[in-house]
């Protein structure tokens, strides 16, 4: 290859990072118009904000596209730089201009609380600075709301899903936004995967509308609560989220949301539109349901026994809410599950670790990631006993490469190190070990909830502006699966 060719396309495209920055600026002005029809509808001052929110976004969008308007469309231009680098920066950009809404109404005056409060938002945590969510304007609450259904199937998954700008380039995309073990077996069909999972995503959000609002909620508590539930994200609109309702109905209603934002979004598609049962044999899905039903058994059980709570229905009902919530990291909360004692709130510490499935919208390391550790250090003994046998990891009939282990070895490190080191940061910070180990897996994690003070509740307003950026941090590094944004830390990544 001619070296001035080489060097064109080792060149970094600064062009395709604005172009599509700004792309998505203007979709997430035309986003906030949605909250100011809310505004409208209630006759709220705020939506005067959400409007100029909204135009600063367009404009600012418009302007970096232009800027970016000669950018290089081959594929072959563009290296792993360019996509890492554009996926972190667009939901940094994402984040930041979310923030205008709260700022500019004054709502949230502080840049630190709105950052973080937008931060959550968007990478589906249930964290929050709020203390009197109930004061909080509508059109507000729903942009809170709709920033979590947004960012729980991945905005860059949605423009894939139908604006096809990427071209040839879309499977790097997915792969920097979406990561799991299984990507390299659709990567050819990759926008057809994409709108699946987009319709799917739509279609379960305007399901679990009507059968919301069937129970006690009016349209605007069931809208907003079917866009955090099906995204596993948490925001409420009340206080004591909902446990407000204090509806047997409305709790049942939401679990099976979580539970089924937390299931891949592709075997929920095929059984819908294929009436294919595919999903009842897929591994993970069915560990994932085996995981639910025990600890869910588990602790229902052990709460009766101890006395802690006396009637069944009740004690499963609210057992199961919380073990759904925790395993497809989702912050609502019906009880505190701390004052249950030391025992139970290790045994959340576990459940979000790994919670739900790929393809879906919740954080965590994954089941798959669970089920290829499982078999691998099964197969160590058997190597063991016959070291000469051939033995190979498979999952649904499918072997594991070796490329795909040692990816996934180097991704449980990272993961295990970062919450571990940020534990330590936290406690440095003034947190005591329970509250710092609780909040540092509680961010990575995307679920929300820590432990102490900053349990179901308690809130993150009193946290240094120190910890709120160092959780922002965390929770857009766990939200994009570690290595698309701590690769952008590494200086070999970005030499020609």
């Amino acid at each position: 290859m001619p070296p001035d060719k080489l060097r064109r396309m080792q060149r970094f495209n600064y062009q395709f990072v604005l172009n599509t920055i700004g792309l998505l600026l203007i979709i997430e002005a035309i986003f906030m118009l949605f909250s100011a029809f809310v505004g409208e509808y209630y006759n709220e001052t705020a939506v005067r904000s959400i409007y100029l929110s909204a135009l600063a976004s367009f404009g600012s969008g418009v302007l970096l596209s232009f800027l970016g308007r000669k950018r290089k469309r081959a594929a072959g231009n563009l290296t792993k730089r360019e996509v890492f680098f554009t996926v972190t920066l667009s939901w940094l950009m994402m984040t930041l201009f979310g923030t205008f809404p709260y700022l500019f109404s004054g709502a949230i005056p502080s840049f630190t609380n709105a950052f973080f409060e937008s931060m959550c938002g968007f990478t589906t945590t249930g964290s929050s600075t709020l203390v009197n969510i109930e004061a909080f304007p509508k059109s507000l609450h729903f942009w809170r709301s709709f920033t979590q259904w947004i960012g729980g199937i991945g905005i860059i998954i949605f423009v894939l899903s139908f604006m096809p700008i990427f071209g040839g380039i879309s499977s790097q995309f997915y792969e920097a936004e979406a990561t799991g073990i299984a990507e390299d077996q659709f990567r050819p069909r990759i926008r057809e995967i994409t709108k699946q999972m987009a319709l799917t995503y739509l279609g379960l959000t305007i399901l679990g509308f009507f059968f919301l609002w069937a129970g006690p909620m009016d349209a605007f508590d069931a809208a907003c609560h079917t866009l955090t539930a099906i995204s596993t994200g948490g925001f409420s609109t009340k206080q004591t989220s909902i446990a407000f309702f204090n509806s047997p109905y409305t709790e049942y209603v939401i679990t099976l949301l979580m539970f089924l934002g937390a299931t891949n979004f592709l075997l929920i598609s095929v059984l819908v539109t294929r009436f294919k049962a595919t999903i009842f044999r897929d591994e993970e899905f069915k560990w994932y349901l085996l995981i639910t039903v025990l600890f869910t058994l588990g602790i229902t059980v052990a709460l009766l026994a101890s006395g802690r709570m006396n009637d069944t229905e009740q004690t499963f009902r609210i057992v199961l809410f919380q073990v759904v919530a925790a395993i497809t990291t989702t912050g609502f909360a019906t009880t505190d599950f701390q004052l249950w004692g030391s025992g139970y709130w290790l045994l959340f510490l576990t459940m979000i670790l790994f919670c739900g499935s790929e393809g879906s919208t919740s954080g965590g390391m994954k089941i798959s990631r669970l089920i290829v550790l499982s078999k691998n250090a099964l197969l160590v003994f058997k190597r063991q006993v016959h070291p000469n046998a051939l033995y190979v990891v498979k999952m649904n009939r499918k072997v594991i490469t070796g490329e795909t282990l040692s990816r996934l070895f180097a991704f449980v490190f990272l993961y295990v190190t970062l919450t571990v080191v940020s534990a330590v940061i936290l406690g440095l910070t003034g947190m005591n070990f329970e509250e710092s180990i609780g909040v540092s897996l509680s961010s990575i994690s995307n679920y929300g909830f820590g432990l102490g003070s900053y349990g179901p509740s308690g809130t993150f307003e009193s946290a240094t502006p120190f910890m709120k950026y160092y959780l922002c941090f965390l929770m857009l590094v766990g939200r994009l699966e570690i290595f698309t944004v701590l690769s952008l830390f590494i200086p070999g990544f970005w030499k020609r």
